[in-house]
């Protein structure tokens, strides 16, 4: 049990120490935001860790935040895209999960919805979804962003709309039995 716990929270130290792909920054004069960094990283750590939290539970290696992810997924959900991209934010292939909830969502509720579905998961009939991309063995980075979005429930109210981004891309067809471990 103890592993269980300390994993996570190692896995998490581990990504803050060296698990950015992000390249050195140019210097500037102009300094940031320091509560808007500590949002942004608290955020990060938040997706990291819900995931990971799963993976564990499924043998599937912890995954590292990737700055270019989080920028794509950033655009998609600044323009309140509640749909998804079926690709065209990179010519690279990527996996991705999309979820809008009124009212208090956090990141963690936002994660516990991708994988809802486990308990329904059956690997002698396997069916590609939001929980298999979550723990699909060969993806190995995660890119997210949330925005409030007016426009996507009309009539309920502000929206967050969380999108999720993997690489790579997992729920290839064909490569199940390998990647999703229960």
């Amino acid at each position: 049990m103890i592993s269980f716990l300390l994993f996570p929270l190692l896995t998490l130290l581990a990504t803050l120490l060296h698990g950015t792909n992000a390249s050195a920054a140019p210097a500037t004069h102009s300094h940031p935001d320091p509560t808007s960094i500590r949002r942004s990283i608290a955020q990060r750590n938040a997706f990291l860790l819900a995931h990971n939290a799963v993976r564990v539970r499924h043998n599937a290696a912890p995954l590292t935040w990737s700055v270019s992810l989080a920028q794509m997924a950033e655009q998609w959900a600044d323009a309140c895209n509640f749909k998804h991209t079926n690709g065209i934010l990179s010519d690279d292939p990527y996996g991705e999960n999309i979820v809008a909830a009124t009212g208090n969502f956090p990141v963690s509720a936002a994660v516990g919805t991708f994988v809802q579905d486990e308990s329904s998961y059956n690997p002698a009939h396997p069916v590609y979804n939001h929980f298999t991309q979550v723990v699909w063995k060969s993806t190995t980075q995660l890119g997210c962003a949330a925005s409030t979005c007016n426009n996507i429930f009309p009539g309920k109210g502000p929206a967050t709309l969380y999108v999720c981004l993997y690489n790579p891309a997992g729920n290839i067809v064909g490569d199940i039995v390998q990647n999703v471990h229960l």
